[in-house]
């Protein structure tokens, strides 16, 4: 399993697929810590409608580039049919937020097609307070 660093965010961008996921509040805290961090965030959700904070790409085909890395915030059932997709447009290095949030299958299934999972809040890289304590008993 791959350590969460910043040189795992290759190019300084990344592809969040499923923002937003329910509305979830945290994600905000989440994409301004990217972007404080001068991370380029593309996000995808073919389900999102309406106004949101950040332009929502529908598919891989409305994206103007691939980051080579995706933070994956989808319900956990809903992520194996996307591995094969991410890695055919190009996906190399897969983020979930925690071991709750993700199938060891797949996490198993991200490897045999060659991507390179980690699992990991992002926040505990890219936020400040508590985070930092988080990062340090974490081990990132």
């Amino acid at each position: 399993m791959a350590k969460l660093t910043k040189e795992f965010f290759s190019g300084n961008e990344v592809l969040i697929l499923g923002y937003p996921l329910q509305k979830d509040p945290s994600m905000k805290m989440i994409l301004s810590a990217f972007v404080k961090n001068n991370i380029r965030v593309y996000a995808m959700n073919a389900d999102t409608t309406g106004d949101l904070d950040i332009k929502i790409y529908k598919s891989f085909d409305e994206l103007p580039r691939v980051p080579k890395c995706a933070y994956i915030y989808l319900a956990k059932g809903k992520i194996a049919p996307w591995i094969t997709v991410m890695k055919d447009n190009g996906v190399q290095r897969v983020l979930f937020h925690s071991k709750k949030d993700v199938e060891p299958a797949d996490i198993e299934t991200c490897r045999k097609a060659g991507l390179e999972p980690a699992v990991a809040c992002p926040m505990m890289l890219l936020g400040n307070g508590i985070h930092k304590l988080h990062k340090f008993l974490a081990g990132v």
